[in-house]
């Protein structure tokens, strides 16, 4: 059997040092040197059959030599795949504690927001019992202001002339008089003490106002929150595979929804006689420091294939926008000046579909934007906006697997808002869309 050249020249190398470590034990009756000639040896042995290994198929020729090859590449494959499978599982441990990180984060964010909502729930409730209590010393305050007048006027009828004619002397006649003014006085008095009760009374219900507008911003925030929670859940679940029957009869419904968009938005085209030309910087960007984390168009990725309607005889799946990613809660701003032409929430019987909570923005050259799973909107419908201008916070609505914005840009002829013919009262923004990088620098 013949070696290698490189084989040979490290079996050389090794018997030299093999050669080295006996001469030390003969010369040195040493126990250290003993047990250092010993692992020396033991590399030796171990090295050599690593050797035997790498150049086994040196020595074979032919369809064995082929088969040996080929032994070696899988060997050397299934290391790598081993290698794979150690960090996909170190990436899924990191994700799983981020994700667990995240969820108790949300956690406290809801229990503060609730402990606020409590607050605020019984302030409202103490404004309510003191306008109680207001409207009560009012109605107290008229009540004597009635007593008052029926007297007032009584004296006023009779008159002091009156008073002479039926033989009441002088005195009493003038203690009559001073009761008439005295009566005047506390009828002035009990005017002014409802004016300021009844003044009083509109500042409180205005703070109440104040309060309960507040106390429906928390809730909406709440459940926003919840939200997140359950977004976190399913992400969790997803990752370790343990997606439940109904959340895949849900995802089934989202693919749908999904391919409907699709279906509506290929039976429309785009005329690039009615929109501007490409041109980089035409738009602003609609997030700060951009992270693109999906591209636009037929992609071609297992993610892509898996999650958008299918393109390219069903090899890849298409995306109708740009996805930015950031942090949850960061501001979404309009690219362009114009005008809000529609606004909407794809949210029905407790589940969301499609873009979430989303804005269209009508630029006045012939496209309209469109910002998807937006957590919440600074703007409403008919609104002006500014390039810039902000017009939300990013989020994670719709059907989404993680806090992103979803960027559209659309032909304006083509834009319009139709009702699912799957799921009923969902109405999904569509249109022809073209990419935003085309605009974007």
């Amino acid at each position: 059997m013949r070696l290698g050249a490189g084989a040979r020249r490290n079996l050389k190398k090794n018997r030299s040092s093999l050669k080295f470590a006996l001469k030390m034990i003969k010369t040195k009756n040493n126990k250290l040197l003993f047990i250092v000639a010993l692992i020396i040896g033991m590399g030796f042995f171990i090295f050599q059959k690593q050797v035997l290994a790498d150049d086994a198929c040196e020595f074979l020729t032919g369809t064995e030599k082929k088969d040996c090859e080929s032994k070696v590449d899988k060997a050397e494959t299934y290391k790598k795949i081993i290698n794979i499978k150690e960090k996909q599982g170190t990436l899924l441990s990191t994700q799983l504690y981020q994700l667990d990180i995240e969820q108790e984060k949300t956690q406290q964010d809801i229990r503060s927001t609730s402990e606020k909502l409590n607050e605020l729930t019984k302030q409202v409730g103490s404004l309510k019992e003191k306008i109680k209590e207001n409207e009560k010393q009012i109605e107290f305050q008229k009540k004597m202001l009635r007593v008052l007048m029926q007297n007032y006027y009584e004296y006023d009828r009779q008159g002091i002339l009156n008073i002479v004619l039926l033989e009441k002397n002088l005195s009493e006649t003038l203690r009559g008089s001073d009761y008439i003014q005295q009566s005047g006085i506390k009828v002035n008095q009990l005017l002014a003490e409802i004016k300021k009760i009844k003044k009083e009374m509109e500042e409180q219900i205005i703070q109440l106002e104040d309060k309960k507008n507040e106390s429906e911003e928390l809730k909406e925030t709440l459940e926003d929150k919840n939200l997140a929670l359950q977004k976190t859940e399913i992400q969790k679940e997803i990752l370790l595979g343990q997606t439940q029957q109904d959340k895949a009869k849900y995802s089934q419904l989202l693919a749908i929804i999904e391919d409907e968009i699709y279906n509506l938005e290929s039976t429309k085209s785009v005329d690039y006689s009615n929109i501007p030309a490409a041109k980089g910087g035409y738009f602003n960007y609609p997030v700060s420091s951009p992270i693109i984390t999906q591209n636009y168009g037929c992609l071609h990725d297992s993610f892509a294939r898996k999650s958008y309607p299918r393109c390219d005889g069903g090899k890849g799946g298409f995306h109708n926008g740009l996805d930015f990613g950031k942090n949850s809660g960061s501001n979404i701003f309009s690219v362009r000046s114009g005008k809000v032409i529609a606004s909407g929430t794809c949210y029905i019987n407790g589940k969301w579909y499609a873009y979430g909570r989303w804005l269209a923005i009508d630029h006045n050259d012939g496209l309209v934007t469109l910002y998807g799973h937006l957590s919440s909107k600074s703007v409403s419908k008919g609104n002006n906006v500014k390039a810039g201008q902000k017009i939300g916070t990013m989020g994670t609505t719709g059907y989404s697997t993680g806090t992103h914005l979803h960027f559209s840009v659309f032909d304006k002829k083509s834009f319009e808002t139709v009702e699912s013919k799957y799921v009923s009262g969902l109405m999904i923004p569509t249109g022809a869309s073209v990419s935003p990088k085309r605009y974007l620098k």
